[in-house]
């Protein structure tokens, strides 16, 4: 069995590895160009929530335990004011994300979002000067064969180099409008996610992604697979302009007829795209589009690649396409669509609920999350009706707070005997107690087990 993976730290085997030949007018060194760009190259470190699949003790059923994760990926500085691209897949979960730079110095990043159709993150760093920004090439100009350069932090490995060719353009692995990935045969592992890959010149033709391998627990077998550097231009460019991806959207699924499906249907050759899915209320649908409709052309452009059509929507808001499509009725007809802004769930903020970071993330990973109580919570850790106060929800494995025997629906009352009725007021006085230098922070909490006191470190 084959897995598709993205580039995630595992432990594997080493394994020695060699580079092949200079070809005739090339090179025998690629270190000036290394030289070039490797400042421009970061590590990045993630701390994240996770999960471990725990067996009752019967070993029939099975449950997930939240668990604090560290992930180790790469990035590139974009702009001299502190715009990092990563993989999206790298920070997912994070509520902690550290920028090594080449000199060996780090910063905290922020995040100022992450694709939901696409695999892409840009972070944001202050450290109160300009940072060496890399080149971005351009991606369409990429031809099967030119010789790649990937650079980022295989298993953890800052700096690692490693060569090769473009094995193939436009491969299709998500089924989204915005990867067209350009596979490559240079080493990649887990650790290179969204590190850079440069061609010759030095400039970014892409950001590696993901590698085809054997199995789980592999590493690179000349498969890895990069996001075109033209996708990460388009993206900068809406973030400068807008804060945010502005892209077009006609709210239907596509997918390109192929052979089995033209024999079905008995289309006298393989072309169109079949409509999978129109989304209530959008401009496929007030156009009458509907599921099963076959769009065969638009702007009198025959489409082969569903692709085509997606990626022409995406830069085209405000815009009306006329779509050549072959109904379920069997009619052929021409349907003017006009694109809109795509629906802002698919940029996801920092501030947004869904990347809220723990409220403890900041204090030694305490390992640990609270809420405020609402009869939903006392319903399900069983408490009287009057109780108030934080209640604990979450305990990660191997933390501080799984160590002070903290659980599930522990209430906490006080700290350092002062009462807490609310998480603003225990967030509050836990974030005077770190401003004032304290180390550790005396807990009174309250469980099935009754009431006890205990201690929490403020910081390492």
């Amino acid at each position: 069995m084959a897995f598709w993976r993205s580039l995630l730290p595992a432990l594997i085997a080493a394994v020695s590895l060699s580079t092949p030949a200079a070809r005739a007018g090339e090179p025998e060194s690629f270190a000036d160009v290394i030289d070039k760009v490797m400042p421009s190259v970061v590590n990045i470190s993630v701390k994240g929530m996770g999960t471990m699949p725990m067996m009752d003790k019967d070993a029939k059923n099975v449950s997930y335990a939240p668990q604090i994760v560290d992930i180790v990926g790469s990035g590139s500085i974009v702009d001299a004011n502190g715009l990092i691209v990563t993989n999206r897949h790298v920070i997912d979960n994070a509520y902690e994300i550290t920028v090594t730079f080449q000199d060996g110095t780090s910063a905290n990043a922020r995040l100022l979002g992450k694709g939901l159709g696409f695999d892409l993150a840009i972070l944001k760093v202050e450290v109160g000067y300009p940072l060496p920004a890399i080149k971005i090439g351009d991606s369409d100009k990429v031809r099967v064969g030119d010789r790649v350069l990937a650079i980022g932090n295989p298993l953890g490995l800052k700096g690692t180099v490693t060569s090769g060719i473009v094995s193939a353009l436009h491969r299709d692995l998500y089924g989204t409008p915005y990867n067209q990935f350009i596979q490559v045969d240079a080493a990649i592992n887990h650790g290179n996610s969204g590190g850079p890959l440069f061609n010759i010149k030095g400039e970014v033709i892409g950001v590696n992604n993901q590698i085809f391998s054997e199995s789980a627990t592999s590493g690179s077998i000349g498969l890895g697979f990069a996001i075109p550097s033209n996708d990460v231009a388009f993206m900068l460019d809406q973030i400068r302009q807008y804060g945010r991806p502005h892209l077009g959207w006609l709210g239907l699924k596509i997918q390109t007829v192929n052979a089995d499906m033209s024999e079905a249907l008995k289309i006298p050759m393989q072309s169109g795209a079949i409509i999978s899915e129109v989304t209530p209320g959008s401009p496929a649908d007030e156009a009458g589009l509907k599921v099963g409709d076959i769009i065969q052309a638009f702007a009198d452009e025959h489409l082969i690649d569903y692709r085509v059509l997606n990626r022409a929507v995406s830069m085209a808001i405000g815009k009306t396409l006329l779509l050549s499509i072959w109904t379920v009725n069997g009619e052929d007809k021409v349907v003017p669509v006009t694109v809109k802004e795509w629906p802002q769930e698919l940029w996801e903020s920092y501030t947004s609920e869904m990347m809220r970071p723990p409220l403890y993330s900041k204090l030694a990973d305490l390992g640990f999350e609270v809420a405020d109580l609402n009869n939903d919570l006392r319903a399900q850790f069983h408490l009287d009706p009057g109780t108030e106060g934080p209640v604990v929800t979450q305990v990660a494995d191997d933390t501080a707070a799984s160590g002070a025997k903290l659980k599930p629906g522990d209430l906490i009352l006080k700290v350092q005997r002062d009462d807490v009725r609310n998480v603003a007021e225990l967030q509050e006085r836990l974030k005077k107690m770190t401003d004032a230098g304290d180390r550790r922070v005396l807990v009174y909490a309250k469980g099935a087990n009754g009431a006890r006191w205990t201690t929490l470190p403020l910081r390492l």
